[in-house]
Order: structure tokens, then C-alpha cells, then sequence
């Protein structure tokens, strides 16, 4: 049952019903907690989990570009027969494509 509407609405709309949320939005959100309602994400320094930055969006990014290119070094040792026996395991890369 929906609480009783004392701020806005959620505005979010059910699939099977296609009615709204009834339940209130969260402060400063359009959306109820069930869907989704998130406000002031800090980034960065700023979030209350950062401690050291090597796990940063940035270092993600980054490290997912050198790891696709040593993916494609391997691939070109291997396609020249420079490399012989198993390759690399394990999930590929961000934006690799094999050539």
C-alpha cells in the first residue's frame, strides 16, 4: 500500500501496469527508494570510500587501455610465431577487439 502523499510523487511508472509509484520521492530526488533514488554522489577524494586512487574511474580507464594494448602485442607474437603455448586468461579488456 502507498504512503500517504506528504511531498512529491515518485515519478516513476510500473512495467506490467504502466501506473504510477504512488510512494513519495526521496528529498531532492524524483524517484521513491525502491527506484532508484540516489542524491550528492560524491566523486573522487570527496567520497567517503576513496583511500589511496589506484581504483579511481580514471585508473580504471587507464589501466584498461594498457592491458588492451598488451592484448594486442600478444595476439601479433603469436600471429608472427614469436610466442608459442597457452595465451592469457582470464575476461579481455575494455575496448579489445581481436584483429
Amino acid at each position: 500500500m502507498p504512503l500517504p502523499s506528504i511531498t512529491k510523487q515518485c515519478t516513476a511508472l510500473s512495467k506490467r501496469t504502466k501506473l504510477p509509484c504512488n510512494n513519495p520521492a526521496a528529498y531532492n530526488c524524483k524517484t521513491c527508494r525502491m527506484h532508484g533514488a540516489r542524491k550528492n554522489i560524491l566523486r573522487g577524494e570527496q567520497h567517503p570510500g576513496y583511500v589511496h586512487g589506484e581504483r579511481t574511474l580514471e585508473a580504471e580507464l587507464k589501466l584498461s587501455s594498457k592491458l588492451c594494448e598488451l592484448r594486442h602485442l600478444e595476439d601479433l607474437a603469436y600471429a608472427l610465431k614469436i610466442m608459442v603455448g597457452p595465451k592469457t586468461r582470464g575476461r579481455k579488456p575494455n575496448g579489445y577487439r581481436k584483429q
